[in-house]
């Protein structure tokens, strides 16, 4: 087996353990961002659905199906309260509904259930999730990624790529992704890209020469830590004279 057979081995183990959010401050994980405010007041919705509305503010016991109503009208209070039940019921088997219903109250500024959202779609596999279901879940994640938050920005690495819930990553995504790396300036997104383009590539000499580039970046950038790790890998690979960084 040669050198960097054996890299490849190791990084894919690396990087099957490195899923998750990228290392960052508490406030970093809670950035929260509106992309659809929904119902705030029961005055918005039709006549028939404000009792129930009301009920639901004024703590009644409310049944599924009645949250599912509300949720699904963009009401982010009962989306909230439906994700908590369905999560307290089994993650692994409400994962489809968690993330769409959290996607609800997430998208309206209730960033607690970001996490749910998240967590939710990594049990899912890619047949699972319904595109009409997707769509909405994926504006809400890009929206917090690229404001900042990490729990976030690491979720949009790990589910972009073969065989993963968002299909193959785009260059758009990728470069959106490099370019929430210089603003963070930490070296962890170049790093987290480098492993996974290794880890799912057959290091053809396109992935080797992106994944240099990733690397240099990582190293000018990252703390001590974060350096050692992308200039061993970067030696081990060898250089690329047109790596782009």
């Amino acid at each position: 087996m040669s050198i960097i057979a054996a890299v490849l081995i190791l990084v894919s183990a690396a990087h099957a353990q490195a899923r998750g959010p990228l290392p960052g401050s508490a406030e970093s994980r809670k950035i929260s961002v509106v992309v659809d405010r929904g119902i705030t007041h029961t005055n918005q919705l039709p006549t028939s659905l404000r009792p129930l509305r009301k009920a639901m503010v004024g703590g009644a016991a409310m049944s599924d199906a009645d949250l599912r109503t509300l949720a699904e009208r963009g009401d982010g209070l009962a989306a909230l309260r439906l994700t908590k039940r369905l999560k307290s019921d089994g993650l692994a088997e409400n994962a489809v509904d968690i993330a769409f219903y959290a996607s609800i109250a997430a998208g309206a500024g209730r960033v607690s259930t970001l996490d749910e959202m998240i967590e939710a779609l990594y049990l899912l596999a890619p047949e699972q999730m319904p595109r009409e279901r997707l769509r909405p879940v994926i504006g809400v994640l890009y929206a917090h990624a690229w404001a900042g938050n990490t729990r976030a920005l690491g979720a949009v690495i790990d589910l972009n790529g073969r065989d993963q819930l968002f299909g193959e990553m785009s260059e758009k995504t990728r470069n959106r992704l490099l370019d929430m790396g210089r603003k963070l300036g930490t070296g962890q997104i170049e790093l987290r890209l480098a492993m996974k383009e290794l880890a799912e590539n057959s290091g053809d000499a396109a992935t080797r020469e992106r994944v240099i580039g990733y690397l240099i970046r990582a190293e000018r950038m990252g703390d001590l830590a974060v350096q050692a790790i992308a200039q061993n890998l970067r030696r081990t690979l060898g250089d690329v004279p047109n790596a782009q960084y």
